[in-house]
């Protein structure tokens, strides 16, 4: 039985628990929060033998998950701060019953808003709606209405906006809310009107999901005889990705030009990726050199074709010069074929359990291509209580070196025996794989793939397969709590069980 609510650490006798469970009705990985700085766990045990449960536990500061913003009367804030992240009420813990909040973010001259949810998890009797004004009037626009189906939002505009969040009766449901990241920022992916005059294609995802593109019939390229810089903008909804496929890349080099170190003399293809608020440079090519497969993690993909060359020159060349490829809007991460559950709750989250398959392969999203940018990736194993987890590399390239730490400014990948973040394991990275096989330590394994929003490389290609014990072997947990400086009075607690209920 589990007391969640507790203000003093006390509770009466008789009185109800928030959880009751009993054989294997926790789940491996799921959480619990406290309201309050105390969390209650009470374990009735009957006569007969029992392999219990593991689980860890964290003592976090409240102030981890306070509004950057200013109060200005109950639950409502105003969002002065040029990066700011909010939280529905209580978060982690579920929202209160018969709740009413707004979130005011003002216009800013020459700056747009962008709201992009990190967790959204309303219930069924919860509305977030979010309203554009233009400052100094009193009419608002409704925008984005969010409902407990939808569990991401993303918006921009240059005007004020309103956010505001009603919520009936929890009480049952138990929904945590919301967490939500701000920004002011330029329109940085926005056209300039020269660029916007000379050539440019916007691809939306709207009328195609779908589609082939050539460079010879780009707007005014296919007709100018001058060289031309042509953009393609390819976006799509909020919740989508963008992959593209090059199948025939063959830009025009003069034979007086070396393009082994630079493509800016010539003419060159360069791609960027929106990353947040702002535009990332992924490459540029030139040449022969076929660009990799590309794979956006947000809803918005820009191509620039730089000609230095006349029309003239380039239709004298004998060999086919230009570019083709195909390009593709989706919502997943297109790794269907690797047989995993997906779960739909995260981003990037992926299952594998023995009851399904006890072997299979795995790889990183858009392999043999590009990984993209600022994504975080999980890969989590569970096996029967006999079984321990073996995964092999194939293939491995990912961005980074040394220590693969922040500092170096590295992708990694990281195995994990639990569910919290450990910081025992070391990480890795480069073009060197794990020497022989990760094994795990138990039944559980978890396998976390982090990419950062400034280099790029291919990723990974492994195998894994759950392999029986001859004994099971169960592994001690290790309970701490960070920084014994913290004022308790500050501090709830979360539980996290790492296993499972087993009562025989």
């Amino acid at each position: 039985m589990l007391y969640d609510h507790t203000i003093d650490g006390l509770i009466e006798f008789g009185e109800r628990a928030d959880f009751e469970f009993c054989g294997k009705e926790i789940s491996s990985g799921r959480q619990f929060f406290s309201k309050e700085q105390h969390f209650l766990l009470q374990i009735t045990s009957a006569k007969e033998a029992s392999r219990g449960f593991r689980g860890s536990f964290l003592a976090i500061p409240k102030k981890n998950f306070t509004s950057d913003a200013v109060e200005m009367a109950e639950c409502s804030y105003r969002v002065e701060k040029q990066k700011a992240i909010i939280y529905s009420p209580q978060y982690p813990y579920y929202y209160p019953s018969k709740v009413n909040c707004t979130y005011h973010i003002p216009q800013r001259k020459g700056f747009q808003i962008v709201i992009n949810s990190i967790v959204m998890d309303i219930g069924r009797d919860a509305i977030l709606q979010i309203f554009e004004s233009v400052e100094g009037k009193f009419e608002k626009r409704l925008i984005e209405m969010v409902t407990s189906v939808q569990k991401s939002i993303y918006v921009s505009s240059t005007s004020s906006l309103l956010i505001y969040f009603s919520a009936g009766n929890n009480d049952v449901e138990r929904a945590v809310g919301f967490v939500i990241e701000l920004q002011y920022s330029n329109a940085v992916w926005s056209q300039s009107p020269e660029a916007a005059s000379e050539c440019q294609l916007n691809v939306n995802s709207e009328n195609f999901k779908e589609g082939q593109l050539s460079s010879d019939k780009i707007g005014r390229y296919a007709s100018s005889s001058l060289p031309t810089k042509c953009q393609i903008v390819l976006q799509g909804y909020p919740n989508e990705k963008i992959s593209v496929k090059f199948t025939h890349f063959n830009l025009y080099v003069p034979d007086n030009k070396n393009v082994t170190k630079r493509c800016t003399e010539v003419d060159n293809l360069s791609a960027d990726v929106r990353v947040g608020s702002r535009l990332s440079r992924i490459d540029e090519w030139c040449g022969k050199r076929t660009p990799p497969n590309i794979m956006s993690s947000s809803n918005l993909l820009q191509l620039e074709y730089n000609t230095k060359s006349s029309k003239a020159i380039r239709e004298s060349a004998n060999d086919d010069i230009g570019f083709r490829l195909e390009y593709k809007f989706h919502t997943d991460w297109n790794m269907g074929n690797m047989k995993a559950k997906v779960d739909k709750r995260k981003e990037c989250r992926f299952s594998f359990n023995s009851s399904e398959h006890t072997n299979g392969k795995l790889w990183s999203a858009n392999y043999p291509g590009l990984y993209p940018r600022n994504v975080y990736c999980e890969y989590i194993f569970h096996g029967r209580n006999d079984q321990v987890v073996h995964i092999h590399f194939e293939y491995f390239d990912i961005e980074g070196f040394n220590q693969c730490d922040e500092t170096t400014q590295s992708d990694y990948i990281l195995f994990s025996n639990y569910q919290t973040h450990d910081r025992t394991n070391r990480r890795f990275c480069g073009k060197t794989a794990p020497k022989g096989p990760i094994l795990s330590e138990s039944n559980y394994f978890r396998m976390i793939f982090s990419t950062n929003d400034i280099f790029d490389a291919t990723g990974f290609y492994a195998h894994y397969q759950f392999i029986t014990q001859e004994k099971s072997q169960i592994s001690r947990v290790k309970l701490t709590i960070s920084s014994s400086q913290t004022p308790f009075s500050a501090i709830f607690f979360v539980i996290l069980f790492s296993l499972f209920f087993i009562i025989f």
